[in-house]
């Protein structure tokens, strides 16, 4: 249950809080930002009339905030708060009244605040610094995106299928069983096949003690791209994904795409897994921008960025963009093919990439020179892909090859 916020550094301790100086940082925050706003903004997270009393939003954000800023963690902040009085000023409590409890912090994280939550009090914070002159609302804004490794190793589907198979056993309680040692087989393609047949027998025999273990099972492995080691690597972080720095260089993660101002204040930002396509959050960044009442009169970002979609919202909002010009994202069908320009390689919607690229030039009627770029996927992962009908029409043809032009006619026409 949410209750009323009341000001409660009214005892006659609240006057130590004269001591802290008046150029504190966290004073100066406070001067500048009031964050009354969080406690309207989640509300619907907390019950009206049933609970115990919460503790305010507001409070939870300033604690979450004097975190950040001093780099303490959960339980060092919490020992700091009891102890400083600048702390106590900021969060609204006065020496002698009870800390929060530590659990509280990731409590409050992970059930009230969702991404849109963040999303919005990251946008109020800069709409009120910009409404008091702090931030100049004349910019020019720069999007782009950085790898962010996650914190688990990515596994192979026959380790993953082995540990499923244990969380079913576990959840039945038993203990007398025996999965088959994949290691002893040689071929990879094997080793995965007699997984999957184990694991489904597993999920066959499993009754509903296990009935959460098994619809998880059966997401995974149920999965087209599961198998072929593009979809979930991690039973521990199943929304982690390998993408790639360049051609020989993976990681495996995610994707953090921010919006900043050319002044370096960063006003949104998305969070996607590591196969994250640069630009596709470009609207959303762009909009959560102007709505923090910035007047944004420039765009400043990598050649991933130079795509149709997002050069038509800055010509919309007669923005200049300083994008440098790439030839491959053009004449392709996106909703199939995605481009990384990372490692200048093609993906498609089942997670095959290409693995050759050949440049032609090619002279024209009118003597004009144009230059072509063909890219090949895998062989081996077309001929077995089951998209293959639809994508490869001619049976002979073993891999997919996409072609992009720069001298094409929709590429005239965009640039």
């Amino acid at each position: 249950m949410l209750r009323n916020h009341e000001n409660k550094q009214l005892n006659i301790y609240s006057e130590l809080y004269e001591n802290i100086p008046k150029n504190h940082i966290l004073k100066r925050i406070n001067s500048a930002v009031t964050f009354g706003f969080v406690n309207e903004l989640i509300a619907d997270s907390y019950s009206k009339d049933f609970g115990r009393p919460a503790k305010e939003p507001e409070m939870m954000i300033r604690l979450l905030m004097s975190q950040e800023l001093y780099g303490l963690s959960d339980e060092r902040l919490m020992n700091e708060v009891s102890v400083n009085l600048a702390y106590m000023w900021f969060i609204g409590i006065n020496p002698g009244d009870q800390v929060p409890h530590t659990s509280l912090l990731s409590k409050f994280r992970t059930m009230r605040l969702g991404d849109t939550s963040l999303d919005d009090i990251m946008t109020e914070v800069v709409r009120q610094c910009v409404e008091k002159g702090i931030i100049k609302a004349e910019t020019g804004e720069s999007i782009d995106a950085t790898h962010i490794l996650a914190n688990t190793t990515k596994k192979v589907p026959e380790r993953i299928m082995k540990h499923l198979a244990k969380k079913i056993f576990k959840a039945m309680e038993q203990t007398d069983y025996e999965i088959p040692d994949y290691k002893q087989i040689e071929d990879h393609k094997e080793a995965k096949r007699v997984m999957k047949e184990y694991l489904e027998e597993v999920i066959e025999l499993a009754d509903e003690r296990a009935s959460e273990a098994v619809e998880k099972a059966k997401e995974i492995i149920e999965s087209p791209l599961f198998i072929e080691q593009k979809g979930i690597r991690s039973i521990t972080d199943t929304d982690a994904r390998v993408g790639y720095k360049t051609k020989t260089d993976s990681f495996f993660g995610y994707k953090m795409e921010y919006a900043l101002t050319t002044d370096g204040l960063i006003t949104a930002v998305g969070v996607h897994n590591g196969a994250y396509v640069d630009g596709t959050d470009f609207k959303r960044l762009h909009e959560r921008s102007k709505r923090a009442g910035l007047n944004i009169n420039s765009c400043y970002c990598d050649k991933a960025y130079f795509r149709k979609s997002i050069l038509d919202i800055l010509k919309q909002d007669k923005v200049a963009a300083y994008i440098p010009v790439s030839h491959s994202t053009y004449r392709i069908n996106e909703e199939f093919f995605s481009y990384n320009k990372d490692s200048d390689q093609w993906f498609c919607v089942q997670g095959n990439r290409t693995v050759s690229k050949k440049t032609r030039i090619q002279n024209k009627k009118d003597r004009e020179k144009w230059t072509y770029h063909e890219y090949t996927f895998a062989k081996e992962e077309c001929e077995n892909c089951p998209r293959r009908a639809d994508c490869i029409k001619k049976s002979k043809t073993k891999a997919k090859k996409l072609t992009v032009c720069e001298k094409a006619d929709s590429w005239r026409k965009r640039c």
